[in-house]
């Protein structure tokens, strides 16, 4: 009997160690089952993502693709100096009515802006950034700001009065030195001696790093044509005025005859200042609709050729990219 009831005993046992290793096993399995499926997941979303990249990319660049055509061909079509001037004109208007324009399953929109309505940090002349400065902080806080920007930027190691040159950021214990070379971007501005961030916002509007140093009198703002010394405020105001009747300044010969009737002793001088844009900026995002990744490109063209049959020159300078 004894032998009996030790072999039921022992077959229990064994029968439960064996339901407990299925049970294990079965946990074992779901764990895995789990990792997989979480691994498969992610792989997933990160496909979707690479996707949603790669078609947001190629959306922009179809943007920037899509408004240099453009350009070219309404500026191509223009027949004489007036229509050029009104064919960019109508340029940044018709980019502005495009809104988010659909290629597929992705979408991008363009926006435009003429350099040449900003004062360049890098090429204009010291009495067109006087004369912007002027307009925004005392005479002598003018100069200071010109003096050491101008120090950032030329080869050598002599500061001008109120100037900054390496020697002296050293011994403010700042960790950026001037590259003598140019600005390449705006937010570049803060690391310059007496560039402060409200001082920087102040003028952003108005200034780029990427134009050739003179100013559209058909397009740059009031605060930019001021600035011009060939302007001041009053020849500002009445290009102005004449911009919102409708009028079109087609070239300097017009130019100069205007500023003469308006009382404007110009000298025959007319180099800070351009009836047409020379470079222009071009930003376009794209994106995959449904999805939140957007991207970026932002192209700077240097416009010219203006003469060509098939339209102008648009030559890329500088070209930057992010997701956002």
């Amino acid at each position: 009997m004894k032998s009996v009831t030790s072999e039921r005993s022992s077959s229990i046992n064994q029968r439960g160690v064996a339901l407990m290793l299925v049970l294990w096993l079965i946990v074992v399995l779901g764990v895995i089952a789990a990792a997989v499926v979480a691994l498969s997941r992610s792989q997933t979303n990160l496909v979707q993502t690479m996707r949603s990249r790669t078609v947001a990319r190629y959306a922009a660049e179809s943007g920037v693709v899509a408004a240099t055509l453009r350009l070219k061909e309404m500026v191509g079509s223009a027949r004489g100096p007036d229509e050029q001037v009104r064919a960019f004109r109508d340029f940044e208007e018709e980019l502005m009515n495009w809104g988010e324009r659909s290629l597929g399953s992705a979408r991008y929109q363009v926006a435009v802006t003429d350099l040449n309505a900003r004062v360049d940090l890098n090429n204009s002349s010291e009495e067109l950034l006087l004369g912007l400065f002027e307009q925004f902080f005392g005479a002598n806080e003018a100069t200071a700001l010109v003096n050491a920007l101008r120090d950032w930027v030329d080869d050598d190691d002599e500061a001008l009065p109120d100037g900054a040159e390496a020697a002296d950021y050293v011994g403010a214990g700042s960790p950026f030195l001037p590259p003598n070379g140019p600005i390449q971007r705006l937010d570049e501005l803060t690391r310059i001696r007496g560039f402060s961030d409200s001082i920087a916002g102040v003028i952003a509007p108005y200034v780029t790093v990427w134009s050739d140093g003179r100013v559209n009198v058909n397009s740059a703002p009031l605060p930019v044509l001021a600035a011009a010394p060939e302007l001041g405020p009053s020849g500002a105001e009445m290009l102005v005025a004449a911009r919102e009747r409708g009028d079109v300044l087609a070239s300097k010969i017009v130019l100069s005859s205007r500023l003469r009737e308006a009382g404007r002793n110009i000298g025959g001088q007319l180099s800070n200042l351009t009836t047409v844009p020379g470079y222009i900026l071009i930003v376009s995002r794209g994106w995959e609709d449904g999805r939140p990744l957007t991207h970026e490109i932002q192209a700077v063209f240097q416009v010219h050729g203006l003469q060509l049959e098939d339209g102008p020159r648009l030559q890329v300078r500088y070209w930057t990219e992010r997701d956002l």
